[in-house]
């Protein structure tokens, strides 16, 4: 993972500024190198990998991202690959996990995309304007068609965008639109969008994490249905979906008149396996031929698994202690910060992440700022955002002090496809026992981790967060700020400074403005410890071998990642 160097990425376009598709005719070179290396530094799956020291040797079979073997030629005919929970549907907009991603992104499309530098990219749009800071103009591919070969049209985005705005569909995206004025088709391959005002965040909504884009018909006929086994979905992307059985698979087989060109692989089955053990096992015999999502702590025995790669690259994402600041004893700063000062988050980099990870000095990691700050600002903005280091007397000191002097009992829930998770738990468990305080550790299954995150009461949680943008605001705006309560906001945090700084923040069309507030934010927060970071991780996939992987990296499922696998030469 990065560590202070900002790796480059386009600036958003300036008010009246028009971005092109870099693989349009007449585009530059650098445009188009730009686009070619999605996934590289691009994944929730970035930053080319910064190895940190292991705790034990890896095995020969580990791969940062950027190496790839030798292009054995023809097409793959099936692959099988394991995700590491399961599905209950297919639509994003009622079920947003990062597994639902894995496997829609297969199969629908968005305006934008996302580079691999974490820069806006031409989609189902070939180019965009920004001509005043309420509107954004889109101008859509031609000769793009659905699977069941009618055309795309600007009917067809509205129809799209239009979904979330209706708060009858309960979108779980809808936050995404909340400063959406209007969206109209202003030609048969134009959309406007019209804001009620400023958000610079704005910018990222038509991209795959909070717009996919689907036929206005076909939503029509199935309504109430899409993302069911029995309605399945209809999209433009390079796969088709032809079987979901929730809780068991999803399978795909290649669109041959995608408009992306020719895709090496020719069926793809993504079949939910909960258990760790259950899939290295599978892998091990052959009924496998990848794994997504490895849990850092078992990693090395997928590295040992013969035939098999391990391909690392930092996501960006984050591990991070929530407490509930509205709800005692939590909503005692001297409390919170003997917790922290109980984690070793050395320790668990070391010994849990086997060190494919880093200590996490603030909910953002230091590479996500290109465009709104440069190396030396990032780094002066991270040395200004308080720590709490490992210090077991400093805990015990400011526990004493507290208003929970004599201790108290709380309870941690981690998601079973999470066990580094739950190893983290168990270590923070042990540690606060000579504090007098009794942590009760449970693994729950993933979907009602989620659910729990959203319920009021509870004291404490884990944030474990992927980004999908190359916006710092990601996280800022929907942790900290006080106006995300009862949604997003875990913590409960309040601290009118930072929401006066949020504020500011998205209305602001400067990025440098953006930058320093989106920093004082953290900086502000940090002092007040409504959330306390682990880690910055890395992603861990394995696949066969056979199987070769162009541009694995911070963003690679953040798009339709099996494009991008060939057969393998040896």
């Amino acid at each position: 993972m990065d560590s202070g160097t900002n790796r480059s990425r386009a600036a958003a376009p300036a008010s009246g500024n028009t971005v092109t598709d870099p693989l349009a005719p007449g585009a530059g070179r650098r445009g188009v190198l730009g686009l070619l290396g999605l996934g590289a530094a691009a994944v929730p799956l970035g930053a080319l990998l910064t190895a940190c020291s292991s705790a034990t040797p890896a095995g020969d079979n580990a791969k940062a991202a950027g190496s790839a073997p030798v292009d054995a030629g023809g097409d793959i005919e099936q692959l099988t690959i394991a995700l590491p929970g399961s599905l209950s549907t297919l639509d994003v907009s009622h079920e947003a996990g990062i597994l639902n991603y894995i496997a829609v992104l297969l199969a629908q499309e968005s305006l934008l995309s996302v580079s691999p530098d974490g820069a806006l990219g031409a989609g189902l749009a070939t180019s965009w304007t920004h001509p005043d800071p309420l509107t954004y103009v889109y101008e859509l591919r031609q000769n793009v068609t659905f699977w069941d070969g009618t055309p795309l049209t600007a009917a067809d985005v509205v129809d799209s965008v239009e979904y979330h705005l209706d708060a009858a569909n309960a979108s779980q995206l809808a936050y995404a639109y909340s400063t959406v004025k209007s969206v109209h088709a202003t030609g048969s391959h134009q959309v406007t969008i019209r804001l009620k005002q400023p958000y610079a965040m704005f910018q990222w909504t038509p991209t795959p994490s909070t717009l996919l884009i689907g036929s206005k018909a076909y939503a029509a006929r199935h309504k109430g249905k899409l993302g069911t086994a029995s309605a399945l979905l209809m999209g433009t992307g390079p796969f088709k979906v032809t079987s979901f059985a929730p809780d068991d698979h999803v399978e795909f087989e290649r669109n041959e008149k995608w408009w992306g060109g020719h895709v090496r692989v020719k069926k793809l089955r993504l079949t939910f396996v909960a258990d760790d053990n259950t899939r290295l096992l599978a892998m091990r015999s052959g009924e496998l031929d990848g794994a997504v999502n490895l849990p850092a702590d078992r990693a090395a025995q997928w590295e040992r698994i013969k035939d098999t790669e391990v391909h690392y690259a930092s996501d960006h994402s984050v591990v991070a202690l929530a407490f509930n600041t509205s709800k005692a004893p939590w909503n005692d700063p001297k409390v919170r910060q003997a917790v922290a000062h109980a984690t070793d988050r050395q320790g668990y980099v070391r010994s849990i992440l086997r060190g494919k990870g880093e200590v996490a000095s603030a909910l953002v990691t230091r590479g996500q700022w290109t465009g709104l700050l440069t190396d030396a600002e990032v780094r002066q903005a991270y040395t200004a955002v308080p720590q709490y280091g490992y210090d077991i007397n400093r805990a015990r000191t400011l526990l004493a002090s507290s208003t929970a002097k004599d201790g108290f009992t709380e309870e941690l829930h981690y998601p079973a496809s999470g066990s580094q998770l739950g190893r983290a738990a168990l270590a923070l468990k042990e540690a606060l026992v000579p504090l007098g305080i009794t942590l009760n550790v449970k693994e729950v299954p993933l979907e009602k981790w989620i659910s729990e995150l959203s319920e009021p009461d509870r004291g404490l949680h884990f944030l474990w967060y992927y980004p999908t943008t190359g916006d710092p605001a990601e996280l800022v705006e929907p942790y900290l700020d006080s106006a995300a309560i009862g949604s997003t906001n875990i913590a409960h945090y309040r601290n009118q400074a930072v929401h006066k700084d949020i504020t500011e923040e998205r209305a602001s069309v400067s990025p440098a403005a953006r930058g320093k507030a989106l920093a004082d934010a953290l900086q502000r927060a940090g002092a007040d410890l409504p959330y306390h970071s682990l880690w910055w991780g890395q992603s861990a996939t394995a696949l066969s071998s056979k199987v070769g992987v162009k541009d694995f990296g911070t963003f690679f499922f953040i798009g339709p990642w099996a494009t991008r696998l060939y057969p393998a030469g040896s």
